[in-house]
């Protein structure tokens, strides 16, 4: 009797400690961030960044970032786990968004988010399974998330990882999504299965996530070496161009103009994860980069 209450007692503490490390630092999404004009595709990144406190609750720190063309948005999320469940920030109090725990025939309520008439969001497990990612088991649910006239929130969720759609449910029809590939210290690469270009974004994802920049010149500004220990060499400027050096809180760190040799002194900065905003009359370009 005592050996098994034990070894229960290690399976619970083991599955709390994996739940609990939901957007472990340095855990990043990548989705697909498809456009109006179906020759063009852009992207969307979450980022795990660093711990802080919200409300006298431990959580996680997430960026966002957009990148549409020459156009780059970034904003913030603010994410902790507690056993199975997942919470997210949200007018001003933590809101439910997933429950691993669940399964096949139980109803998740997601308070947070409206139907088209005007009623809570519902996430039905329709049936749960495993799914093998690089040699580890996880949960998978099947689900159905939406009323078809106005919010969706995709077809699988995977413990650990999340909507293999969109982190958050959207708009029927939008734009964001679906995940191409995740990653983090303890999972390895994933590369979503479910992606309709799946074979395409095998390469794609392990570009991004290496963070390798392309040797040939594609004619587009690029930031290298990165990470880089002291001097940023900023490659294919057209025009006078402003620049900033932006940490994670969004404070700026270093701003001026690029100088003729192209490239930036950041001895001085602390080593971490910032991102550059390279601009001119015409264009604004973000780049995270990485300080050795």
């Amino acid at each position: 009797m005592k050996k098994t209450t034990l070894l229960s007692i290690f399976f619970a503490l083991t599955f709390q400690v994996f739940a609990q490390e939901f957007a472990p630092i340095g855990s990043i999404w990548h989705y697909t961030q498809r456009t109006i004009d179906p020759s063009v595709t852009s992207f969307k990144t979450f980022e795990s960044v660093s711990d802080t406190t919200i409300n006298g609750i431990e959580c996680k720190k997430l960026i966002e970032v957009e990148r549409y063309l020459d156009t780059t948005n970034v904003s913030y999320h603010y994410m902790y786990s507690e056993n199975d469940s997942v919470f997210f920030y949200a007018a001003e109090d933590f809101q439910l968004l997933y429950d691993f725990g669940a399964n096949a025939g139980d109803t998740i309520v997601l308070d947070f988010f409206i139907t088209y008439d005007d009623n809570s969001l519902k996430m039905i497990i329709d049936s749960t399974g495993t799914i093998m990612i690089n040699d580890q088991e996880r949960k998978i649910q099947y689900i159905t998330c939406g009323d078809g006239m106005s919010i969706e929130f995709g077809n699988h969720v995977i413990e650990g990882i999340g909507n293999t759609s969109f982190m958050f449910p959207t708009l029927d029809g939008s734009l964001d999504g679906p995940l191409r590939c995740y990653e983090d210290d303890n999972t390895g690469l994933f590369l979503s299965p479910f992606h309709s270009g799946y074979g395409w974004n095998h390469q794609d994802c392990e570009e991004i996530i290496t963070g390798v920049e392309e040797t040939e010149d594609t004619g587009e500004i690029s930031v290298f070496p990165n990470p880089a220990k002291s001097n940023l060499s900023i490659k294919n400027i057209e025009r006078e161009t402003a620049y900033k050096i932006i940490n994670i809180n969004g404070i700026v760190m270093m701003q001026g103009k690029i100088p003729e040799s192209n490239e930036i002194n950041i001895k001085e900065l602390s080593k971490g994860i910032y991102f550059i905003e390279l601009g001119n009359e015409n264009t604004l370009t973000v780049k995270k980069i990485i300080k050795d």
